[in-house]
């Protein structure tokens, strides 16, 4: 049956290549309002400072976008959640808040503020998860935002397990098939510890917790350091709901004591529904990728089959005195029984460096699987020149993890897209979200324009990964 299914896969792949547009992966002229297919977003003009950076975007039926993420606007003051809304051209919604957009303090005090996930709900309003530190203690918060743009009372701060506190660090969520929200978190012990668990907890709309899930609404997750053999370090990458209900995890998990600071790979873990431990996924609930590559775990995204798909980095030292750190996407496929996929890439781990010719220096922040089962991974990759800087980047995969080198306007199978707002500053332009919708590609993220000045950006490429020019 696999040899079966591995060579209608084949078939099917070889009959989509014929079909592919010559020009996937360019920018979708349609959109945009800074340059054919660009959209840049000062989310408050301060001259002092004003240092926007967004890491979400959820996508309305209507082809509207919420670009979300936070707002630095005064020296020494903390940030601010930032929400802007833009129309399906890509101009700024001024329907939206005020005037395209909203700032939310969700907690009196609150540093270190980190925006988490925007959830869409049925009356198309939006349901904020964000991250911060309170009064030296780390907080999760949830705040809701109507259709119109005005929050709706106060945020909820949710509270960590029993006998465990929220760890500093990225939170992620998603929505199940009943519109309760699962939130993904980092915990640990309220004293040190050279460990750090992930915890998964369900919530109803209104922040109240779902007592029913795992242990009182919460299931921790330890078996990481089960498969490790000792206590592990573990950070975020993503949540999702598969077909069947169960939620799916994606870490990087790294051996961590006082005497060893080991490799990091990725991981992944799955629940049930109830929230408690699928035992028939992977080695009893989890999976760590057995690699001596050092991995850091930055999205997940699930395919058709169920089938996780985990996007990061993979960091090599090389052999030079003194070593130079190198960097470059890295991607794995981890099958619905937890299985890594040895047919997908090299022994189940794709590893894709964006430009030739000098030392990468790249990193997978966001994936998106389009209807056909391609995987899209888009971050960043260091721009050449003397000013260095990042520029944004993309590549395509086919489902068996071979580069789709219809993706791009070079026919490589890569989109790099420089937006140069700030020669001598150095061009920091990184994706950290991209979303496929209504048969094109949405993404967003940061671009510097000057010294404390960072814009956000918002891009949409036609599915042939091009910019699509009618977004300007």
């Amino acid at each position: 049956m696999h040899r079966l299914h591995t060579a209608c896969a084949g078939l099917i792949l070889s009959i989509l290549a014929t079909h592919a547009s010559a020009g996937d992966g360019v920018y979708d002229a349609s959109f945009g309002n800074h340059a054919p297919g660009v959209s840049i977003i000062d989310v408050v003009s301060n001259p002092a400072i004003s240092i926007d950076s967004a890491n979400a975007v959820l996508a309305s039926p209507d082809g509207t976008l919420l670009v979300g993420g936070t707002t630095v606007r005064a020296s020494g003051q903390p940030g601010e959640l930032s929400l802007v809304r833009l129309d399906a051209s890509g101009q700024r919604d001024a329907s939206f808040g005020d005037g395209g957009k909203i700032l939310i303090t969700p907690a009196p005090g609150i540093t270190s503020l980190q925006l988490g996930a925007l959830l869409g709900d049925a009356a198309g309003g939006v349901h904020v998860l964000a991250s911060g530190v309170v009064d030296h203690v780390n907080r999760l918060l949830l705040c809701h935002v109507d259709a119109a743009g005005t929050v709706e009372g106060a945020c909820v701060n949710l509270p960590a397990p029993a006998g465990l506190t929220f760890r500093f660090g990225r939170a992620a969520a998603t929505l199940d098939s009943q519109g309760r929200i699962v939130t993904l978190a980092p915990v640990g012990i309220p004293t040190f510890t050279w460990g750090q668990d992930l915890s998964v907890a369900r919530w109803y709309a209104d922040g109240s917790s779902d007592t029913g899930f795992g242990n009182n609404g919460a299931t921790t997750i330890r078996r990481f350091d089960e498969l490790a053999g000792q206590t592990t370090f573990n950070t975020v990458a993503g949540v999702r709901v598969d077909t069947l209900g169960r939620i799916v995890v994606a870490a990087t998990s790294r051996p961590r004591s006082a005497t060893i600071d080991g490799v990091s790979t990725f991981g992944a873990a799955r629940l049930l529904a109830s929230g408690q431990p699928d035992a028939a996924f992977g080695d009893g609930g989890a999976r760590l990728l057995p690699t001596p590559a050092m991995l850091e775990a930055a999205a997940l995204a699930l395919d058709a089959d169920d089938g996780l798909i985990i996007g990061g980095s993979h960091l090599v030292n090389t052999p030079t005195s003194p070593p130079v750190l190198q960097s470059a996407f890295a991607l794995a496929r981890i099958d619905a029984d937890g299985d890594i996929d040895a047919s997908f890439g090299n022994d189940g781990l794709r590893r894709i460096e964006l430009r030739s010719g000098m030392q990468p220096d790249d990193a997978c922040a966001a994936l998106a699987i389009q209807p056909d089962g391609r995987i899209v991974a888009a971050g960043y990759s260091r721009a050449p020149g003397s000013t260095g800087g990042f520029d944004l980047a993309a590549t395509r995969l086919w489902p068996d993890g071979r580069l789709d080198s219809g993706f791009g306007g070079a026919g490589n199978g890569r989109f790099i897209g420089p937006i140069d707002l700030a020669d001598g500053f150095g061009n920091l332009d990184t994706i950290a979200a991209i979303r496929w919708h209504d048969q094109r590609l949405i993404a967003v993220g940061s671009a510097r324009s000057g010294y404390d000045q960072d814009e956000f950006v918002a891009i949409r490429l036609r599915a042939d990964g091009l910019l699509d020019a009618g977004f300007e």
